[in-house]
């Protein structure tokens, strides 16, 4: 008599275009920026270091396993750059929420030299206060060169210097969150575009042929 025995069935790996997977992913792309642009603004580069590294690898690992094959080496590479483009975007709504419930105070300009490393030019203005105190969050830019050493502008700052100081007319809330949604939304599209490219052809037809 032959002995037989039994093995466990090997665990199933997610199929290509996986349904829930591609749900998972949709949701957890949106969260990844919001995510990256919080833990920078509160704690830091080291925060938002480590919240893209995470990121990065859980996304990179389940789009490798969402699309497959070269799809998705390359949707998996693309990760911490688009993560990067994004968290700018929302950035800017969480600088606006900062200085919009900021104080206003009319500082005068003490340094002015064009913006380093840019294309088109800008200018960073070193400001203080009446009292001689810095202003908090750095310098002010902008891109005309308007203001000299000496001058007084108004401008809003955030008094935990998380953000830069910006004029009241520069701060554009609702342009930003217009941006910063279409931002989430479109990373969410596109997960959830590549994972439904991503099922295979036969697999639907399948289905209706089934029925």
């Amino acid at each position: 008599m032959t002995a037989t025995t039994d093995s466990a069935p090997p665990k199933a790996e997610p199929r290509r275009g996986s349904i829930p997977l591609t749900i998972a992913l949709t949701i957890a792309a949106p969260l990844s920026i919001v995510g990256l642009t919080a833990a920078y603004g509160a704690y830091g580069w080291p925060a938002g270091l480590a919240v893209l590294v995470l990121a990065t690898a859980v996304l990179s690992t389940g789009l490798g396993r969402l699309a497959g094959g070269t799809r998705g080496c390359l949707a998996a590479l693309i990760v911490p750059i688009a993560l990067l483009v994004a968290a700018a975007a929302t950035s800017n709504v969480r600088d606006d929420l900062a200085l919009r419930s900021g104080p206003a105070v009319t500082a005068r300009v003490v340094d002015k030299e064009r913006t380093a490393g840019t294309r088109d030019p800008s200018w960073d203005y070193s400001l203080a206060t009446a009292a001689g105190s810095p202003v908090p969050g750095g310098r002010l830019n902008q891109r005309d060169q308007s203001l000299q050493v000496g001058d007084q502008v108004t401008v809003r700052f955030d008094p935990d210097g998380t953000t830069r100081p910006k004029r009241p007319e520069q701060i554009d809330l609702g342009t930003d969150l217009f941006w910063a949604v279409a931002v989430l939304l479109a990373a969410a599209l596109a997960v959830a575009c590549l994972g439904l490219y991503s099922r295979p052809a036969g697999l639907l037809r399948n289905r209706l042929a089934a029925r």
